[in-house]
């Protein structure tokens, strides 16, 4: 009538001083701790952990464009659900290590690419079940044009998913407005990669955001730098151009959600923000909340705009060294102020994936305090200032 438990302890402990053997000196395995090596650990939607930090979510997900805007973001939302991330970059480490900390250690794994390797592509995919394409340029450099970064790389990388076999969701991220009859460049080429990626990857979910916002933006913080600047902040043409732009965490929350729901394969997704604005309203926001002395706004005929574009242009093949590209100062982006980026009545968005999108005003845009004439802490919050 012994105590069972300490009967079992002792056991095991007799078992382990055998060096894990029986009797007969043969390998003992009925009593291994341990019953799954590294090989069978769960890679498919197929085995799901809780969901938290240090769980095993059953997703390993590629993400290509990690240390970009959005893109740190997306690894954030994805990396926190328990889920292993592949982040190919083409940055020195000191550009990268904060993407570390956003998992579980262990899950984040790091490696070097260029979007011209095909091979260094396919290995970085080949070990994921989920790959996410949030590589993007507002402008070209030396190096790279609109063509390279929009199709050809999504191009090459969708028939790489679909060659390798393990991918079972590939999520592009493209932009709204994508349009082959968009006047600007970028969001043509845009339009072309869609393309290309819906006709290789049939099931490949297309992500078009509108135009972000946030602490990293080049879009309000640019606006805010003019106003600190200049006189007045330049507009094109009467700053008539609306949008509806979208808070970046949440489009990254967006970008989880459909990681997480297999449903979302095969569709576009258009995700903005719940408010219209024109260009000009939000500069004159902006202004607002830096509390600028000069709230003058400088309207930039397109035809003007076009001629230190076009000498930029002429001289950035010209030369044998970066040349700095200012925002404003080149055709895909002059040529993009002459329409309108608004969500389409029928298209897919935040509500059916369950998210409601942050307000513009407020929180979501108290980072440009930091421009604000006589430092940050001057005056009240965004929030408290547009009531």
């Amino acid at each position: 009538g012994g105590n069972p438990a300490a009967a079992a302890v002792e056991a095991v402990r007799q078992h382990l001083a055998a060096g894990g053997r029986d009797a007969a000196g043969r390998a003992d395995c009925s009593n291994k701790v341990f019953t799954r090596d590294a090989s069978t650990l769960p890679v498919t939607y197929k085995h799901r952990g809780t969901g938290g930090r240090s769980s095993i979510s059953g997703i390993t997900s590629t993400v290509f464009g990690s240390t970009g805007f959005l893109g740190r973001y997306v690894v954030n939302h994805i990396a926190k659900t328990g889920s292993r991330m592949i982040l190919p970059t083409r940055c020195n480490e000191n550009a990268r290590q904060h993407l570390k900390v956003m998992g579980d250690l262990g899950q984040i794994v790091q490696m070097d690419y260029t979007i011209r390797d095909r091979d260094r592509v396919k290995y970085a995919v080949e070990r994921s079940n989920v790959v996410v394409n949030v590589v993007g340029r507002e402008w070209e450099t030396r190096n790279f044009s609109f063509e390279d970064v929009h199709v050809t790389f999504p191009t090459m990388l969708a028939e790489i998913c679909k060659e390798v076999g393990t991918v079972e969701r590939l999520i592009h991220v493209s932009a709204l407005g994508a349009s082959a009859s968009n006047p600007s460049a970028y969001y043509q080429t845009k339009a072309a990669g869609d393309a290309a990626v819906r006709a290789i990857f049939p099931a490949a979910t297309i992500v078009k955001p509108a135009k972000l916002v946030g602490t990293e933006d080049v879009f309000l913080n640019r606006f805010a730098e003019h106003t600190n600047k200049f006189p007045y902040a330049p507009v094109i043409d009467d700053g008539g151009s609306r949008l509806q732009p979208v808070f970046v965490d949440d489009v990254g929350l967006g970008i989880q959600a459909l990681v997480l729901d297999e449903t979302t394969a095969g569709k576009d997704y258009e995700l903005c923000g719940e408010k219209v604005y024109s260009m000009e309203e939000l500069v004159k926001l902006t202004q607002k909340i830096i509390r600028a002395s000069n709230t003058g706004v400088f309207y930039v005929p397109a035809p003007l705009a076009r001629l230190p574009a076009r000498l930029h242009e002429y001289l950035l093949h010209r030369i044998p060294f970066p040349l700095p590209t200012p925002t404003g100062l080149t055709h895909a982006y002059i040529d993009a102020q002459q329409v309108d980026y608004l969500k389409g009545k029928n298209t897919l968005g935040f509500k059916e994936l369950g998210i409601v999108p942050a307000k513009l005003q407020g929180v979501v845009i108290d980072y440009l305090r930091a421009h604000r004439f006589g430092g940050y802490d001057v005056g009240s919050t965004a929030g408290q200032e547009l009531k």
